[in-house]
């Protein structure tokens, strides 16, 4: 078991409630925004946590399947989802080789990319567009070295830092949406600091 999975299997599973709390991501509003709910639109959260994004689109009426590297974190989604009264397909699989045979309308992943290992970034970005339907979107953030920013203090050795630019250079060939750089303030640790990060909304157009 790698050390990214026996930490976060730690710390779901020894959280009375949920590490991350019940509050969706600001992101889901702004997907929602973008492909509005319907039973026929399907979504993939990659790296669902404990499941809080993926519940809150069930629940808005997409369809939803979620996964997860933690097996912790994939029981507390499955029993989220079943305290909400609905239904999502959440599996355990690990980013870097995931095998989904599905097209989805939505794909997103919120503080996870950045532990793809080198050599796999560009085969997921090829299995994430292709498995996008025409007319879908991919939302993506990734953590971006600057040299002004010292490492957040709970910064994992199994995680990488990106370069600038290079999470949209994946998307060359789609229409951007939303591309940006933002700088943000951080308490995750129980010690300030803060995070440079990349943000793309990537629309798929044929």
């Amino acid at each position: 078991m790698n050390q990214v999975k026996t930490n976060y299997e730690k710390w779901y599973e020894e959280c009375d409630g949920y590490y991350w709390g019940l509050e969706p991501a600001e992101l889901c509003y702004e997907i929602e925004k973008i492909i509005p709910a319907d039973k026929d639109i399907k979504v993939l959260d990659i790296g669902c946590g404990e499941g809080k994004d993926a519940v809150y689109f069930a629940k808005k009426g997409y369809k939803v399947s979620a996964f997860d590297i933690t097996e912790s974190g994939i029981r507390k989604t499955k029993a989220l989802a079943q305290k909400e009264g609905v239904e999502i397909d959440a599996f355990v699989a690990d980013i870097n080789d995931m095998n989904i045979n599905d097209e989805f309308d939505i794909i997103y992943s919120t503080g996870t990319i950045q532990y793809l290992e080198e050599d796999k970034k560009d085969i997921f970005f090829e299995k994430v567009k292709k498995m996008t339907r025409a007319g879908g979107i991919n939302w993506f953030n990734v953590f971006v070295d600057k040299p002004f920013l010292p490492l957040p203090p709970d910064w994992d050795e199994t995680e990488a830092m990106w370069n600038t630019g290079d999470l949209f250079s994946h998307y060359k060939d789609w229409m951007f949406l939303r591309s940006d750089e933002i700088i943000f303030d951080c308490n995750s640790s129980g010690v300030p600091h803060k995070h440079c990060m990349d943000v793309v909304i990537a629309k798929k157009v044929q």
